[in-house]
């Protein structure tokens, strides 16, 4: 594990944001896009609207805003990111999924710092 944490990360939700920087280093290497794993206005965006339409667990919101981060993760860069980081290779889908959850917390960690939602909890 790793100390690093992207901007506006308090480490709530995710213990290691690690895969994301091994992302963005493998999305350069490729010639990829290394911005498909950095939260955006949309994100916050998106997570507002679930929120004010009655979403209230983490587990939900996180499933909301993974759908839609999924769609800009690309499959090769991930299964190569969580190859580096785990040493095992996990597939395509799986890595996109476990990027796109990754994100997806660390934007609900983002608007928690900013005031745009408060988690409960522990």
């Amino acid at each position: 594990m790793s100390g690093w944490r992207p901007l506006l990360a308090s480490g709530r939700l995710v213990g290691d944001y690690t895969p994301i920087r091994i992302y963005q280093d493998v999305a350069r290497e490729m010639g990829r896009d290394p911005g498909a794993v950095v939260i955006s206005s949309n994100d916050l965006k998106r997570l507002r609207e679930a929120v004010a339409s009655g979403a209230k667990d983490i587990g939900g919101l996180v499933s909301t805003l993974g759908s839609i981060i999924k769609s800009r993760i690309d499959p090769v860069v991930a299964r190569e990111a969580y190859k580096r980081y785990l040493g095992v290779d996990v597939g395509e889908d799986r890595a996109v999924e476990m990027i796109s959850d990754l994100v997806a917390k660390w934007c609900i960690e983002a608007a928690e710092i900013m005031g745009v939602i408060r988690i409960k909890g522990p």
